[in-house]
């Protein structure tokens, strides 16, 4: 959730989708979905507070809780 709290400051800075694309946080495609949802929002006023990462991960499917790189693959009975 982290990348994306970045993508909503810089979009509220007035950052184009090229330029946060360039700093590498996230591809013009997926920036460009981002904005769309952050403008239906109201995220992109800078009076309002910044989303929660339940929020966030609710809408893009994400868990807040637990990176992916962490998780084991012994756990859930997987074996090989």
């Amino acid at each position: 959730m982290f990348e994306y709290r970045q993508v909503l400051a810089r979009m509220r800075q007035g950052d184009s989708d090229r330029d946060i694309a360039g700093a590498r946080l996230m591809g013009r495609s997926k920036l460009k979905t981002v904005r769309q949802v952050a403008l239906a929002r109201g995220w992109l006023d800078p009076g309002r507070p910044l989303p929660d990462d339940a929020e966030l991960a609710g809408i893009f499917g994400r868990d807040p809780k637990v990176a992916r790189s962490c998780i084991s693959s012994l756990e859930g009975g997987q074996t090989r």
